[in-house]
C-alpha cells in the first residue's frame, strides 16, 4: 500500500504542474493590469523570501535544541523509542518545517500569476475565468495534499513502519511540529503585515487623499494586496499543509493507543491518497457555462441599491446558474 501512496502523490504533483502551466499559458492581460500584477508579485515574493530566511534560521536552532534534548534525555519513555530517536526527531521536524514552507510557497506563486489572468479572462468569459480561477486554486490544494502524503508516508515507511507499525507514529510526532512552526510564522507574519497595510490604506488614501478604495495609485493599496498574498495563499496554504500532517499522524497515534495491533492498509495516509486521487480526477471536468454574459456579474451602484431592501443586495451576490 506504501509504494501506491507513492505514486499517487508522485502522479498528483505532476498533475498539479499541469494545471500550473495551463494557467500560465492564459494571456495575462494588457499593459496596465500586469503592471499592478508585477509590482504585487514583486513585494509578495520580496516579503516572503525575506520571512522564510528568518523563518529557516529559527527552524534550525530549534531542529538542534529538539537534537540534544533527546539525545541527553535520560527518560525511560524517551530511551525506549531506540537509540537513534534523537536524529530522527530531528530529521522529521526540518522535514515537516521544509514541506510546509514549499507549500505556502507554490500556493502563492501561483496565486499571483493566476489573478491578473483569471481577472482578464473575465473581461471576455466567465467560464474561461472560473477554469483559471479553479485550476490556480487547485494547484495549492492539490500540493499541500501530495506533499502531506509524501512526507508522513516516506517517514513512515523510511523509519520501518511496515515492520513495526506500532512503535513508529510516536517517532513522526516531530514531522507535525515543524510544520506546525512555520504555519505559525507564516500566518502571524502575512496576517498583521496585511492588516497594518489595509488600515493604512484606508486612513492615508481614503481619509486623507480621497483616493477610493481599491485604487492602485495608493501604494498602500498594493502593499494590502501583497499581504493577502502572502497571508491568505502561503500562510494559508501552509496552515493548510500542517492541518493534514498534524491530523494523519494523530490518528496514527491514536489507532495505536485505541488497538491492539495496526492495520496499516486502512491507515489514514492510505484514505488521503484515496481523496486525493478523486479530487485529481474531478477537478479538471469543472467548467461554467459561457451562456452567461460577463455584464451580469458587475457590482451594482450602491445607491441604486435601498437599504429598506436587503434582498436585493442578496440576489446581487448570488451568481447566476452556471
Amino acid at each position: 500500500m506504501i509504494p501506491l501512496i507513492f505514486f499517487i502523490a508522485f502522479l498528483a504533483l505532476a498533475f498539479a504542474g499541469f494545471l500550473g502551466l495551463s494557467v500560465l499559458k492564459a494571456a495575462p492581460g494588457t499593459q496596465r493590469m500586469q503592471e499592478i500584477s508585477d509590482a504585487i508579485r514583486e513585494g509578495a515574493e520580496a516579503f516572503l523570501r525575506r520571512q522564510y530566511w528568518t523563518i529557516g534560521a529559527l527552524s534550525l536552532l530549534v531542529a538542534a535544541a529538539i537534537f540534544l534534548f533527546y539525545y541527553l534525555s535520560g527518560d525511560p519513555e524517551v530511551r525506549v523509542l531506540g537509540g537513534t530517536i534523537a536524529f530522527k526527531m530531528m530529521l522529521a521536524f526540518l522535514m515537516g518545517s521544509a514541506f510546509s514552507a514549499a507549500s505556502g510557497y507554490i500556493g502563492m506563486w501561483v496565486s499571483i500569476r493566476a489573478n491578473v489572468r483569471a481577472a482578464h479572462a473575465a473581461t471576455r468569459s466567465l467560464n474561461e475565468a472560473l477554469k483559471l480561477a479553479l485550476r490556480g486554486g487547485a494547484v495549492s490544494g492539490i500540493t499541500v495534499v501530495a506533499l502531506s502524503l509524501l512526507g508522513v508516508g516516506g517517514l513512515f515507511y523510511f523509519y520501518g513502519g511496515v515492520e513495526h507499525p506500532t512503535e513508529i507514529p510516536l517517532q513522526m510526532v516531530g514531522f507535525g511540529f515543524g510544520a506546525s512552526f512555520v504555519a505559525l510564522f507564516a500566518q502571524l507574519g502575512g496576517g498583521i503585515y496585511t492588516k497594518a497595510a489595509d488600515v493604512g490604506a484606508d486612513l492615508v488614501g481614503k481619509v486623507e487623499a480621497g483616493i477610493p478604495e481599491d485604487d492602485p495609485r495608493n501604494p498602500a493599496v498594493i502593499a494590502d494586496l501583497v499581504g493577502d498574498n502572502v497571508g491568505d495563499c502561503a500562510g494559508r496554504g501552509a496552515d493548510l499543509f500542517e492541518s493534514t500532517a498534524a491530523e494523519n499522524i494523530g490518528a496514527m497515534i491514536l489507532g495505536h493507543c485505541r488497538l491492539s495491533h495496526f492495520r496499516p492498509g486502512r491507515d489514514p495516509v492510505s484514505a488521503g491518497g484515496e481523496s486525493l486521487w478523486a479530487a485529481g480526477d474531478h477537478g479538471g471536468h469543472l467548467r461554467g457555462s459561457d451562456s452567461t454574459p460577463a455584464e451580469s456579474w458587475r457590482c451594482p451602484e450602491p445607491q441604486r441599491r435601498s437599504v429598506a431592501e436587503p434582498t436585493a443586495w442578496i440576489r446581487w451576490a448570488t451568481p447566476p446558474r452556471l
